[in-house]
């Protein structure tokens, strides 16, 4: 309120910026730990995922070309329906998307992003692989990457509980998220999930 009738040029007024701005970044935080502490409601579904994939790409394209960033499709046309809670996982896409733009910042060479799906009919699983050349991760940072509030992002630039939420939404699913990673080099994400719904005790779905 004061930053809305206080005028620009006032000395003060850098002062309430910051203020204001280190609120935004307090609520954020906030909003980040209610969602992540919510006992959210999962509604499973039969679908396609590689549509799920493909709605999270349309939803990012517009900041992936603003980066310059190159990505390549390679999904498997032949996966079977899976059932999925659908709004989860496209938020579990999204923010491994995201993230893999902001690792891609980094790289002032070209800047490509590879996204493929596939299926093992055997093991009755379907995989979705993310890969990246942005700056890449050491050992110990890809140890602690799931763990709640731990973020390899600078000062206000994250929350460290992004790849948490995807950890536990994959798990709801009795699926594994995996990371590999090289310093300079990139980083690789695994998803892998099941083509039918898990037992719910199994999966710890039950409510």
């Amino acid at each position: 309120m004061l930053k809305m009738v206080m005028p620009v040029e006032d000395e003060n007024y850098e002062s309430v910026d910051l203020i204001v701005r280190a609120g935004e970044r307090a609520a954020k935080v906030v909003r980040g730990l209610l969602d992540f502490a919510r006992q959210e409601q999962y509604s499973f579904s039969h679908g396609d995922l590689n549509e799920s994939v493909r709605e999270a790409l349309d939803l990012v394209n517009y900041q992936l070309q603003s980066a310059k960033i190159i990505v390549t499709r390679d999904l498997d046309e032949n996966l079977p329906s899976v059932v999925a809670s659908w709004e989860h996982l496209k938020s579990v896409w999204l923010n491994l998307l995201l993230n893999a733009r902001d690792a891609l910042l980094h790289n002032n060479e070209q800047r490509r992003l590879e996204v493929a799906t596939r299926v093992n009919k055997e093991s009755q699983v379907v995989q979705v692989v993310l890969h990246d050349n942005g700056k890449g991760m050491n050992e110990a940072e890809t140890v602690h990457i799931f763990e709640p509030f731990y973020t390899t992002k600078g000062p206000g630039q994250g929350t460290g509980l992004g790849l948490a939420t995807c950890h536990r939404i994959v798990e709801q699913h009795g699926g594994e998220i995996t990371v590999a990673s090289k310093v300079n080099e990139g980083t690789t994400f695994l998803i892998t999930l099941p083509i039918q719904r898990p037992d719910s005790s199994a999966a710890g779905l039950r409510r």
